[in-house]
C-alpha cells in the first residue's frame, strides 16, 4: 500500500482534491494522507474520508509541537513551506512506512507506481527542474519539492529527519532562500550516490520545464533524445474562475503565455486540468 501525503489550506483545497482524484483513477492501493492547515479546509473535507482518504488538523500537530507553533505565530509563510518537510517526516515515523510527498497543486497522468517502481530500492527520491545545469547555483534550488519519496530505512529517516530539522530550525541559512526547497540540494551529500534517485526516465511537466520539451503526443514528451510519458505535471500558479484560467501568474521567462495556446498539446493538458479542477469542485460541495 503507497502511503502518499500532502498538505493544503482552503485555497488550495479543490487543487489537492483533484491530485487524489487523479490518483484514484491511475493508482491502485494507496493511502493520501492529507495535512488540512485551517480549520476551514478540515471541516469542509473531514465528512469525505475513507479508505484511501486520511484528513488530519493541523492543530493536532501543533498541541505536541512547541517549535512548530513559535514558528506559526512569527513566520507564517515559512510556516507553511515547512509543513511539507514536517508532515512527512511525522508520518514516516507514525507509520513505520515508506512515504511520497506530494505537492496539492499536482496531477497525475499516469500511475505513481511507475515513479516508486524506478525509485526501487534506493533510500530517497528527487526531482530536478531540469532547466538548471547539475553544477549550478540557483536560489531557487536545483530540485522541486512537488514531489519526494522517503524509504523507511535508517538513511531515508536520516535523511527526513535532517530535511525537517533543518528546515524548522533553519540550522543551514545558506539553503533557506526558497523555504523548505533548496534543502534538497544537499541530499545527495547526505545520500551515497547508489542510495538517492535523482530523476532522468521519469517524465514530467512544469510551467519552468515546458520550453525544454517537444511533444510526440498529450501523453509523451521528447527530453532531448529522451522519449517519456509525461508522468504528471505540476501546475505551479496555476489560477483559474468559471469562465477560464491563467496557466501560470509567474515562470513567463520559462515558458510565455501564448506557448500555452500555441502548442497543441500544451493546450490539451491545461484544458484537461481546468475541467477536473471544476469536476472536482462540483464533487465535493
Amino acid at each position: 500500500m503507497n502511503q502518499i501525503c500532502t498538505v493544503s489550506d482552503i485555497n488550495y483545497l479543490t487543487k489537492g482534491l483533484t491530485l487524489y482524484e487523479s490518483l484514484l483513477k491511475n493508482t491502485n492501493d494507496f493511502v493520501l494522507h492529507y495535512l488540512c492547515i485551517d480549520d476551514k479546509t478540515y471541516n469542509k473535507i473531514v465528512r469525505f474520508e475513507s479508505s484511501t482518504l486520511k484528513i488530519y488538523n493541523l492543530k493536532d500537530l501543533l498541541l505536541n509541537d512547541e517549535s512548530l507553533n513559535k514558528l506559526k505565530t512569527s513566520q507564517y509563510n515559512y510556516f507553511c513551506w515547512s509543513l511539507s518537510s514536517y508532515f512527512s517526516n511525522f508520518l514516516l515515523h507514525k507509520l513505520n512506512k515508506d512515504i511520497t510527498y506530494i505537492d496539492s497543486d499536482i496531477y497525475f497522468h499516469q500511475s505513481l507506481d511507475i515513479i516508486l517502481d524506478e525509485i526501487g530500492d534506493r533510500d530517497v527520491g528527487i526531482f530536478r527542474h531540469r532547466q538548471f545545469p547539475m553544477e549550478s547555483y540557483r536560489p531557487e534550488g536545483l530540485f522541486n519539492v512537488g514531489v519526494v519519496h522517503f524509504k523507511c530505512s535508517d538513511l531515508g529517516i536520516k535523511t527526513s529527519d535532517w530535511w525537517k530539522d533543518s528546515v524548522l530550525h533553519k540550522k543551514h541559512p545558506e539553503y533557506a532562500t526558497c523555504g523548505d526547497q533548496k534543502y534538497l540540494d544537499y541530499f545527495p551529500i547526505l545520500c551515497p550516490k547508489e542510495s538517492i534517485y535523482i530523476d532522468v526516465n521519469i517524465g514530467h511537466g512544469a510551467p519552468w520545464m515546458w520550453q525544454l520539451y517537444n511533444f510526440i503526443d498529450k501523453d509523451t514528451i521528447m527530453w532531448g533524445d529522451l522519449k517519456q510519458k509525461l508522468i504528471f505535471t505540476h501546475f505551479s500558479q496555476f489560477e483559474y474562475d468559471k469562465e477560464t484560467y491563467v496557466p501560470s501568474t509567474m515562470h513567463h521567462i520559462y515558458t510565455p503565455l501564448n506557448m500555452y495556446k500555441e502548442i497543441k498539446e500544451l493546450k490539451e493538458i491545461y484544458d484537461e486540468y481546468y475541467y477536473n479542477l471544476k469536476v472536482t469542485e462540483k464533487k465535493y460541495e
